[in-house]
Order: C-alpha cells, then structure tokens, then sequence
C-alpha cells in the first residue's frame, strides 16, 4: 500500500488491504499493533537507481543522493537511525554521508554489472543498453 491520499489536498487518506484468508491475523496485528512500516528500498536501491538513470532524472552522485532525500527510506532513516545503521553525527543532520554511501554501493554495484558507467572521480552516472533493457523490462540487476 503506498501513500493514501494527496498531499496538497487531503487531510487523511484511506487504505484498502486485499489478502489471503491465512495472511488476515498477520496484516490485523499489524494495524492493531500501530508497529512502524519500514522501507525496503535498500534491497531494490541498485535497480530503482538504474531506472532513475535511464530516465534521465539523475545523471551524477549529487543528483542522486537528492533524489533519497525525497524516498520514505531517509523518512525512517531520520526516524530510526538503529535499524539503517546510521550513528548520530551533530555535522551531518540530514545524512547526507549516509545517503551518499548508499548511492555509491549501489553505482558500483550497477557499474559492476554493465548497466551503468559510474566515473567515481566526477561522479557521473551514464546509462547503458543492459541498464535501459533492465529498466525498460523491469529485470533485476542480479538477473542481468
């Protein structure tokens, strides 16, 4: 389920839950419990990167560590630090060390596979033909 209702908009936003009769107690504890959702960007963080690349949205690190900022990851990232291994740093409020961090595993990740050309000097990030059909046909990088 992704963001119920419009930012600009609503005040609230309402969620429907369509399941299997044997996953009911599991997604009933789950709303009864108010237990935090916590992202899963991190495991598919290479392939979305890929994609954001071959749309052209992002083209460079700077680019990229601005467009996390605006993920539900650095949401809980601020909220949990613990669970995203981020330690308290005074200097770097907004984890940007963090976010650039985690772009450039998954850049040397992509790069590593052949969908990407990540130049870690300028921190320039280029798509290729494997990265535009993995993105294009929604393959894994792991797959390519």
């Amino acid at each position: 389920m992704g963001r119920a209702g419009r930012p600009q908009y609503d005040t609230m936003g309402e969620g429907i839950i369509i399941t299997n009769h044997t996953e009911l107690q599991y997604y009933l504890s789950m709303n009864n419990h108010q237990l935090p959702i916590e992202s899963q960007l991190v495991s598919s963080l290479a392939d979305q990167l890929c994609a954001e690349v071959v749309l052209g949205t992002i083209s460079n690190v700077k680019d990229a560590v601005n467009w996390l900022a605006y993920t539900y990851l650095y949401v809980r990232m601020l909220r949990s630090p613990e669970l995203y291994g981020v330690v308290e740093d005074k200097q770097d409020q907004t984890l940007v060390s963090y976010r650039t961090a985690f772009i450039h595993s998954a850049a040397t990740t992509l790069n590593k596979s052949h969908m990407i050309k990540y130049d870690r000097e300028t921190g320039s990030l280029q798509a290729t033909a494997l990265g535009k059909i993995a993105a294009h046909y929604y393959i894994r990088h792991q797959s390519m």
